[in-house]
């Protein structure tokens, strides 16, 4: 008697190549949100907005295989993917990915609104799912961020959601199955004339209509977001290793490495206050940026400083200013560099810190 297996081979192919194209871009996606707050000046949770690209490779796996399970499993994946890619979240990552693949699961647990696709579940499923990310954050880092704040992270997080892990992911699922790609519904014949029966089992020209859209959707989704991940990973990401770039207007641009340095390590303590975020008063041991920077020597007309990470995120600081002060200071922690800005908001502390560029 053959054995049949839950998971077919075609069901674990679609959870990987889906778990690897989020893990993978989850960090592209971050990018964005970051890069939008910056040109916008959202006050609070620019990156929720997105939130819901996070949860759209999940409610992919869960349509075209329409197996339970398959949310938990591919979220679980998606995170060690994320973590690997070097996720600033270390391992919290993988459990917020895997909260949301469970959460997708028990809210679209129907095996018909699965096959069906119906816009209800799949938008319950998807909005939950996104917002809990929120939550989970907030048990892990942060706290005493006002209620409201979190309620209103929730909402822009849930209507993410709504409109890319369910709408966007439902025009994707129907663009695959026309194209032949995946399997579904009952191929359809595309007629004109109503009355036809046999196989047609809604007017042709509405189903025509209704799948040119779709497909025209999944193709600029897919083209404009492709092409920005190409540019992001080609010119913006860069993977961190045990040095940082100073360069831009300076005499002497080096590569600096914590342990030339460490004869000029102070301690400081400092508070992280942001819009979303704050962690309590700590102690923080580090290399003062006037001791780096005074290495590289800066050209008398420069005037600014930035400090970028490697998912491309970045701070502007007035260049004098930093060099006055000795509590703005770059620390190694878990092998990555981050800065502490003592005296700025929590939004200017940059995490894995590559580049130090002097304008």
């Amino acid at each position: 008697m053959t054995r049949k297996y839950y998971f077919s081979t075609k069901d674990l192919v679609t959870v990987a190549l889906l778990s690897a194209l989020g893990g993978v871009l989850s960090v592209y996606i971050g990018y964005l949100g970051n890069m939008v707050n910056h040109i916008f000046g959202v006050p609070f949770g620019a990156g929720q907005f997105l939130a819901g690209l996070h949860v759209l490779w999940i409610m992919l796996a869960l349509g075209i295989t329409k197996k339970k399970g398959v949310g938990t499993v591919t979220g679980v994946l998606k995170g060690v993917i994320e973590l690997f890619m070097g996720s600033t979240h270390g391992v919290v990552t993988v459990v917020v990915s895997g909260v949301q693949g469970l959460l997708a699961d028990v809210f679209l647990f129907s095996d018909k609104a699965k096959a069906e696709r119906a816009v209800v579940p799949f938008a319950v499923a998807a909005g939950i799912s996104s917002a809990s990310n929120v939550v989970i954050f907030q048990l892990f880092f942060f706290s005493g961020v006002p209620l409201i704040l979190i309620a209103m992270l929730c909402m822009l997080a849930s209507a993410s959601g709504i409109i890319f892990g369910a709408g966007l992911a439902i025009e994707m699922i129907e663009s695959l199955e026309q194209a032949g790609v995946t399997s579904g519904r009952k191929k359809r014949r595309f007629v004109d004339v109503p009355e036809t029966e046999g196989d047609t089992w809604e007017d042709g020209r509405t189903t025509r209509r209704k799948h040119l859209a779709a497909l025209a959707v999944t193709t600029v989704f897919l083209a404009s977001f492709t092409i920005g991940a190409v540019y992001y990973f080609t010119f913006v990401f860069t993977v961190s290793g045990d040095t940082v770039s100073i360069e831009g207007m300076v005499d002497s641009p080096y590569e600096f490495r914590y342990e030339d340095f460490e004869d000029h390590e102070v301690t400081i303590n400092a508070e992280l206050v942001g819009s979303v975020t704050y962690v309590a008063p700590r102690d923080y041991t580090g290399v003062p940026l006037s001791e780096i920077l005074g290495e590289a020597v800066p050209l008398p007309e420069a005037t600014t400083l930035r400090v970028v990470g490697s998912d491309g995120y970045y701070a502007d600081f007035v260049l004098v200013d930093v060099l006055e002060d000795e509590t703005f200071i770059l620390i190694l922690e878990d092998d990555d560099y981050r800065l502490i800005a003592a005296a700025y908001e929590g939004t200017c502390w940059v995490e894995d810190v590559v580049r130090i560029e002097v304008g």
